[in-house]
């Protein structure tokens, strides 16, 4: 019974990895699966131009032979579109406002004026068949 080493597999997948490896860097590129694509820049030249995916598709057809739909072109440039960078955005830190003399006179006279006395009376009364109703201090209906 023969026994692997350990250090000759570790060796011999290194060697294989970098074999794949240089393989695969000398695969040339694939050609563009998209017969739309030798055509792109003139696409967005007349998207930026304001014309629609159906003018463009007339225009392929009848000047460039090449057959294809408004929807098909809609999908190749949503595809490719340049996606924008999400702008984050923040608000402005507010601004504290000076108030002035006239405004704050009488907001200081209101916090020293003692709230209404607290009487020993509810100003609500729930009873369960009846809505709620609000009981004035100087009308009783009892």
């Amino acid at each position: 019974m023969s026994e692997t080493n350990p250090i000759y597999l570790e060796s011999s997948e290194t060697a294989t990895q970098a074999k794949l490896i240089s393989e695969l860097a000398s695969l040339p590129p694939k050609p563009p699966r998209s017969k739309l694509e030798p055509h792109r820049e003139l696409i967005r030249d007349l998207r930026r131009k304001g014309r629609t995916y159906r003018e463009i598709s007339k225009l392929f057809a009848d000047c460039l032979g090449l057959m294809v739909a408004h929807s098909t072109l809609h999908s190749f440039v949503k595809v490719r579109a340049r996606h924008r960078k999400q702008v984050q955005f923040e608000l402005p830190a507010p601004e504290i406002v000076s108030t002035s003399s006239s405004v704050s006179k009488p907001i200081a006279a209101l916090k020293q004026k003692p709230s209404a006395p607290q009487t020993g009376r509810p100003r609500f009364v729930f009873r369960e068949n009846e809505p709620l109703t609000l009981k004035h201090p100087e009308i009783s209906h009892e």
